[in-house]
């Protein structure tokens, strides 16, 4: 049966950064994501209504909702939930796509690298809601309110700290299952770990249970200040999308589903970030 989520405790911030990967430095990196700012615009991405979102009757509409529609493509790809059953979202950022994720499970486990995003979704899931200051223009910024959706039961989820390339450690802490887990989702992430396949390998060994679903979206924006250029998969010679088809089937999964999936991300109230990802939905046989 599911383990019941605890509340994990909100993380100070570490004073020194250490280099994951020999010669990658991830200090400029951790210090983005670590920042009130990317607090701020991913609350807005994950929780603005939106109108708040997109302020205008023009622009990509189809990049709203992204961490709906990408626990929608769990939903639609993965086994029936039924008693038992737990998800788990890996890169989960301030817990949009775990929220929603819990309108179908009973136990949903998000993790991040990145304390300042587990500290604003454990306030969200203490709370129900975060205040957080939206960019207008220059330095002026409007407060708003980031809310769960109303009547979820908030105690479905659960969120932890942790480096999705070393998953192991917190299975042997017990947080994680070790028998893994039915629906397993990894929204916009691949391309921002140091070690990509030793993440994949986790989920081939043991992270997605047998039967279950592994839901990867990626834009496949690779860059040597997130992956050395060694680990990415593709983005070379080579088409990202294609050798994730080869390397994930050499992995012993079977892909059942291929589609395009926009997001927005919100800088200030003229400036976007329009992107496409692509998501891939593979069966571990």
């Amino acid at each position: 049966a599911a383990r019941t989520p605890r509340c994990d405790p909100v993380l100070t911030w570490p004073s020194k950064v250490v280099k994951r990967n020999g010669p990658f430095d991830c200090c400029l990196w951790f210090n983005r994501i670590e920042s009130s700012r990317a607090v701020d615009e991913y609350l807005q991405m994950h929780y603005a209504p939106p109108d708040i979102l997109l302020p205008y009757s023009f622009g990509p509409v189809d990049g709203l909702r992204f961490p709906e529609r990408c626990a929608e493509l769990v939903a639609r790809t993965a086994p029936k939930p039924s008693a038992g059953m737990a998800a788990l979202d890996v890169g989960c950022a301030v817990g949009g796509a775990s929220f929603a994720l819990a309108h179908h499970y009973e136990a949903v486990y998000g993790i991040d690298f990145s304390h300042a995003f587990i500290g604003a979704a454990n306030t969200m899931k203490r709370e129900g809601s975060m205040a957080y200051a939206s960019l207008v223009e220059g330095t002026r910024t409007e407060q708003r309110l980031a809310d769960v959706t109303a009547g979820l039961d908030r105690e479905r989820c659960a969120f932890h700290q942790a480096d999705a390339c070393e998953l192991e450690v917190l299975r042997e802490q017990g947080w994680l299952r070790s028998s893994g887990y039915e629906a397993v989702l990894a929204a916009n992430l691949l391309c921002r770990l140091p070690k990509p396949r030793a993440f994949l390998r986790s989920c081939a060994r043991w992270l997605v249970a047998e039967r279950g679903v592994l839901v990867l979206v990626s834009p496949f924006s690779w860059l040597e200040e997130y992956t050395p250029q060694p680990e990415w998969i593709g983005g070379g010679d080579a088409d990202s999308s294609g050798v994730l088809e080869e390397e994930m089937t050499g992995l012993g999964f079977k892909l059942i589903l291929r589609e395009d999936v926009p997001f927005l991300i919100r800088e200030h109230a003229r400036k976007f970030q329009w992107g496409v990802s692509e998501a891939t939905c593979w069966v571990r046989s």
